[in-house]
């Protein structure tokens, strides 16, 4: 079980909640980044988190977790002060833990789980993984576990300014929140949506009227948040459509694909196609049931 450096920091707030993951300093700056825009759009907060990584056949057992903190976070309560300053530089309320677990996913839930939060943000690194395997070890079973809904973002590739958001739709839960941090993102960098649903050279014509809804519904969301341009064109494999059209767009929002329960896939193989392959900054989004976010509303109604 994952403790922390101060313990009663993992308890949860009425404020809404951003947790952000950082492993490594390259990294934490990008992820917060996209946290602070997230928490400050909801009145809400950042709890920057990472994790001692205690391998169950370490000689790490021998000692507490406080002295593992002490002598044996390799730099990472640096990595964890560096992040949290950028909430704090950009006025948004920040929290920060050090984590120990023999387990990183299971740490990293358990913190979503205490703080009670409303968004997790994760890194991704795009090389190629086992068959099983979709975004990584940690990250897949946060995504299928997770409380609360995640976004997973790819790390290493940031643009200089984003100017402009490309969110490829086909309708759903896991779309209507790559709309949302979208239309989020853009506000916060007066930036444009661009709107893209992809149908098959082939497609009928009841497809067709399908995809121009999709883009209509997105924009519709989005009405006054940024301004909104919805297109819908043919694409024999939707990750070369994806990809095609993001050459023209500083960071793409996507949601994620069920591949089937039988592979536990959730993320699903066309955002990590694109994410993989794409030049531009890439958000996977993984929403929560609607069941399990008002469940979590009425429990901090009745605190």
């Amino acid at each position: 079980m994952a403790s922390t450096v101060a313990g009663e920091r993992l308890r949860p707030t009425d404020e809404y909640t951003v947790l952000v993951a950082v492993g490594n300093p390259g990294t934490a700056e990008q992820l917060t980044r996209t946290a602070v825009d997230l928490a400050r759009a909801n009145d809400g907060r950042v709890h920057v988190v990472s994790v001692i990584h205690k391998h169950h056949t370490s000689p790490f057992l021998l000692f507490s977790d406080d002295r593992i903190k002490q002598e044996f976070a390799g730099g990472r309560d640096e990595i964890v002060e560096r992040a949290a300053r950028v909430a704090d530089d950009a006025g948004v309320p920040v929290d920060d833990s050090l984590l120990v677990g023999s387990d990183v996913a299971r740490a990293i839930t358990t913190a979503i789980g205490r703080l009670d939060a409303d968004l997790a943000i994760l890194g991704w690194r795009s090389e190629r993984r086992a068959s099983d395997v979709v975004l990584g070890t940690t990250i897949d079973p946060v995504v299928r576990k997770a409380p609360c809904d995640v976004l997973v973002e790819k790390v290493g590739t940031t643009a200089d300014r984003v100017e402009s958001v490309l969110v490829p739709t086909v309708g759903g839960a896991h779309a209507e929140l790559a709309a949302e941090v979208a239309g989020t993102i853009a506000a916060a960098n007066d930036a444009s949506v661009t709107a893209l649903s992809l149908v098959d050279p082939g497609a009928t014509e009841r497809e067709r009227t399908d995809a121009a809804t999709f883009v209509d519904e997105t924009a519709d969301a989005l009405a006054g948040t940024a301004p909104v341009t919805t297109t819908v064109r043919e694409a024999a494999a939707p990750s070369a459509g994806i990809l095609e059209a993001a050459a023209d767009h500083d960071l793409v929002v996507l949601g994620a694909t069920r591949k089937g329960l039988l592979t536990r896939q959730i993320v699903g193989t066309t955002p990590r196609a694109v994410g993989t392959r794409a030049d531009c900054p890439v958000i996977v989004a993984s929403r929560r049931s609607q069941l399990s976010r008002v469940r979590r509303l009425v429990a901090r109604i009745r605190r």
